[in-house]
C-alpha cells in the first residue's frame, strides 16, 4: 500500500470545488508560489499530480 503523505479538505467557491495543497506536497513538488501550474493525470485508476514545466 502507498504511503499517505498528507490530507486536505475540499471546499466550494462559486461553482468550483477547491482542494488546497498541503505544505508537505508543495515541498515535494517544489511549488514555491501561486504562479506554478500542476497537471492531473489518471494512471491505473489513480490520480497523479505533477508540476508542469
Amino acid at each position: 500500500m502507498p504511503q499517505l503523505l498528507d490530507v486536505s479538505h475540499v471546499s466550494k467557491r462559486g461553482s468550483s470545488l477547491i482542494c488546497t495543497l498541503p505544505k508537505t506536497l508543495r515541498k515535494i513538488l517544489d511549488i514555491t508560489d501561486d504562479k506554478c501550474t500542476i497537471g492531473f493525470y489518471e494512471m491505473d485508476g489513480k490520480i497523479v499530480i505533477q508540476k508542469m514545466k
